[in-house]
């Protein structure tokens, strides 16, 4: 297929950027991303109640990889393993297909050379380099022409999903103003900051006060599910091969095997392997001794209590899990709680107490017409400075603090607010220093560039929303686990 491509130059001088679809990084935190080889099933998984063939799937997840080595080169690999989630991408790109043919959308050869042969990485002079172009698909990819040529056609099929899905997202002009200000308009402030921690140890609280509260707000210190997990592993050494990691895998499953016909622990004993507790953990926290491993955390919360996991790889080696206790969620009696009880008493007192002072700094402020030197001086408080912030930015020592951006930005020259912010650290007043204004003739002369960047970025919004509706409706069943099981 495409032998023109492979056995002629073609001489187009034309500077090609294609538009590749890589779905948004599906961003893992230390969960293994390997597919499942032991072949349980036949299928890999079923989409809009069709199945997929573990074939079908595993193509999907080489033009994946495809995608991300051409966007991001000799850097690809180490991204894969560090921040994306192949397995859900492979999927979404297989879900993406099913609409390319639900539109019946076709992609001719010409369109496929066309694309490939006016990629800038294949250009030397100004012209298709057939030899790059060789060395590219032998020493980087390691793939034949054909297979590369036919994920090219499907990237361009993809990429014409997303032109006709977001034909019709326009931008404005009173759109693009009002963003250019959002991102460009800055403000400085002056602040003064309640912050209730720092109020705590000057709060006492009496037995009678807290098991009052205690008795008030019961819900509030509910323990959630709980589970406590032995387990045994096989880890790998760092310049391990594969050879020595089959080895620990077939260690590993023959303890699994074992422990079909006995019980766990005697299985573990007769293979020579230590047996390792968890301790109690909730599903919302890091596994003592693993670390923070959702998708795992996920799996094991899912299990009974007595039951044996199948093996599982992650990076670090090979594990098998058994819950050796499951602990519903409850609330605790008055003596197991007490001391969160009276943490939380005092961090509410201490609310209290910051908001009580925030209030009384404003109106000295305000009624008695003090700077905020002044007024701070007078409460012992320490006044503060920020550097010009956007509406959009992180301002140090703060943070995001979407209210107190909100309110800066309404605020004129030398004005303070005349209300106290709330914010998860505490309670802030704040003051106009200066606010820059964005200057007409530089709006004007950015505008164009600035409209196309906000137009993308609305498309691209835009076809993230239908693409979760179309994951929703795809009713996906993967039989493929993103901890690779056997």
């Amino acid at each position: 297929m495409l032998k023109l491509l492979r056995k002629k130059k073609v001489t187009k001088r034309i500077f090609y950027c294609l538009a590749i679809i890589i779905i948004p990084a599906f961003v893992i935190w230390g969960s293994a991303s390997v597919l499942d080889e032991a072949k349980t099933s036949k299928y890999a998984g079923i989409i809009f109640g069709k199945k997929i063939s573990r074939d079908d799937f595993q193509a999907a997840l080489t033009g994946w990889k495809i995608q991300v080595k051409i966007q991001l080169g000799e850097s690809a690999d180490q991204a894969i393993q560090s921040y994306f989630n192949p397995i859900e991408a492979a999927w979404s790109r297989l879900i993406l297909l099913h609409e390319v043919r639900s539109r019946k959308i076709k992609i001719q050869d010409s369109e496929v050379i066309n694309a490939i042969t006016q990629m800038p990485m294949f250009q030397r002079n100004g012209r298709f380099d057939e030899q790059t172009y060789k060395a590219f698909l032998q020493y980087f990819l390691n793939l034949p022409g054909r297979t590369f040529e036919e994920v090219m056609r499907q990237n361009l099929a993809l990429g014409e999903v997303f032109k006709q899905i977001t034909a019709s997202v326009t931008v404005t002009d009173p759109e693009i103003k009002e963003e250019y200000l959002n991102q460009n308009e800055e403000t400085r402030i002056q602040y003064v900051s309640f912050n209730a921690d720092k109020e705590k140890d000057k709060i006492n609280v009496s037995e009678e006060e807290i098991k009052n509260f205690y008795e008030k707000s019961r819900e509030q210190f509910r323990v959630p599910p709980q589970i406590n997990v032995l387990y045994v592993h096989a880890e790998f050494k760092e310049d391990a091969s594969q050879q020595d990691k089959e080895a620990l895998t077939k260690k590993i499953e023959g303890i699994y095997s074992d422990a079909q016909k006995r019980d766990f622990e005697k299985a573990a004993l007769k293979a020579n392997v230590e047996i390792k507790e968890t301790g109690l953990f909730r599903l919302v926290d890091p596994i003592p001794t693993l670390g923070w491993l959702p998708d795992l955390s996920t799996l094991l919360f899912d299990l009974s209590q007595g039951s044996i996991s199948k093996v599982v790889m992650l990076k670090r080696g090979v594990y098998l899990f058994k819950i050796k206790e499951k602990k519903q969620a409850y609330i605790p009696d008055f003596k197991e709680a007490k001391e969160k009880v009276k943490e939380a008493l005092v961090l509410e007192k201490a609310k209290t107490e910051c908001l009580k002072k925030a209030e009384k700094f404003l109106l000295k402020v305000k009624t008695e017409n003090l700077s905020f030197e002044n007024a701070a001086k007078e409460l012992e408080v320490q006044v503060k400075e920020t550097p010009l912030f956007s509406r959009e930015a992180y301002i140090p020592e703060i943070g995001l603090a979407q209210p107190l951006k909100d309110a800066a930005f309404k605020l004129g020259s030398n004005e303070a607010s005349d209300k106290t912010i709330t914010l998860e650290q505490g309670f802030y007043c704040i003051k106009n220093i200066e606010t820059k204004k964005v200057v007409e003739e530089t709006f004007l002369k950015e505008k164009d560039e600035f409209a196309k960047q906000l137009l993308e970025q609305k498309r691209n919004k835009f076809f993230n929303d239908f693409f979760e509706n179309l994951k929703k409706r795809a009713g996906l069943i993967s039989y493929v686990d993103d901890a690779k099981t056997r």
